[in-house]
């Protein structure tokens, strides 16, 4: 295995990380936007209690697959920033308001709180953000893509359905991990029947939206599907069982279980869809090989992503057990 492609791997293992933990965390902000009826404003506090501590660690992972692009495959950051540049905004101005909001409702003293209206800025920047990087995903598999025309992947079928189906799976995934947590805890339980029945709305509806890619990807992205359904047929068997398998723990209320399972079931989607864009990083314009930086700037970064998790995960690690059990806010009652 060459440093490039060995770099890849190593991205692609950031971006399961970003996807399975920050995934979770936009699809909180969803289910925040959606609450709704006399518990509204308990299931608002159980999210804020779950992403408090750990939301903006989150990050990490996105930041080090950027930095990685750029330093590694300098040609191929040049591709996707100069003609990508209005989902990579989108899903920018996602991260930046809800981080925002997300501060300004918690903090913000008198009416600032879950049902503030800087609650709502957070949810729906929650799902801007996953939707516009469903998007970018999407235009890379296609390889059509045009500085002259920057919102060419918005006003694709392909790209509109692959936005969609991101968002579908990071409502499942937050769906199912807010199932432990509100199980958790005795003033929570409450909480649980709701989140069981998202949880498998969640996951029906991203099969749905994953049927509907299938015939839009081979019209689409040919190249891609061809790899597709040489190699990656086994990681989809991976994530429909992974998926089904999430829904029945947690209908049997095994949410430690299910929280595994509906991992595997995301991580194997992501991991399908890297094997078949390989060696393109973007479809005809970049390839693993043709955009990658000298060798020894490879093997430097390497050493230097090595170095840098020795100090990251030990620290995340802590962080996530400390705040594994997290302490919602005190409920409000009915609204």
């Amino acid at each position: 295995m060459s440093a490039a492609d060995l770099l890849v791997v190593v991205m692609v293992v950031g971006l399961t990380a970003y996807a399975l933990l920050a995934g979770a965390d936009f699809g909180g902000g969803l289910w925040d936007l959606l609450a709704h009826g006399r518990d509204a404003r308990d299931q608002r506090a159980l999210i804020a209690g779950s992403l408090g501590p750990v939301w903006e660690a989150n990050h990490v992972w996105l930041i080090f697959v950027i930095v990685a692009l750029f330093s590694g495959f300098p040609a191929a950051f040049g591709v996707v920033g100069s003609t990508l540049e209005v989902p990579l905004v989108g899903a920018l101005l996602g991260i930046v308001l809800r981080g925002a909001a997300y501060v300004y409702r918690a903090y913000g003293g008198g009416a600032a709180g879950p049902d503030h209206w800087w609650g709502r800025v957070f949810a729906a920047a929650s799902v801007l953000t996953p939707f516009s990087l469903g998007v970018a995903g999407a235009a890379l598999a296609t390889g059509d893509l045009d500085g002259d025309a920057p919102f060419a992947p918005l006003a694709s079928a392909f790209g509109v359905v692959c936005g969609l189906f991101t968002v579908a799976v990071t409502a499942f995934l937050a769906a199912v991990y807010l199932c432990r947590d509100a199980a958790a805890r005795p003033e929570t339980t409450h909480l649980v029947a709701g989140l069981r029945r998202r949880a498998v709305a969640s996951a029906v509806v991203a099969g749905a939206l994953a049927a509907a890619l299938l015939p839009l990807l081979w019209s689409d992205a040919p190249i891609v599907a061809d790899r597709f359904a040489a190699r990656s047929v086994p990681l989809v068997a991976a994530s429909a069982a992974g998926g089904l398998g999430a829904v029945a723990l947690v209908w049997r209320r095994r949410f430690a279980a299910a929280r595994l399972a509906a991992g595997l079931a995301a991580a194997a989607v992501l991991w399908g869809w890297a094997v078949a864009q390989y060696p393109d990083i973007v479809v005809g314009q970049a390839t693993v090989d043709g955009a990658a930086a000298p060798e020894a700037n490879l093997r430097a970064l390497l050493v230097a992503t090595a170095a840098g998790m020795l100090v990251i995960l030990p620290a995340l690690a802590v962080l996530f057990r400390l705040f594994a059990r997290p302490e919602p806010a005190e409920p409000a009652g009915p609204a």
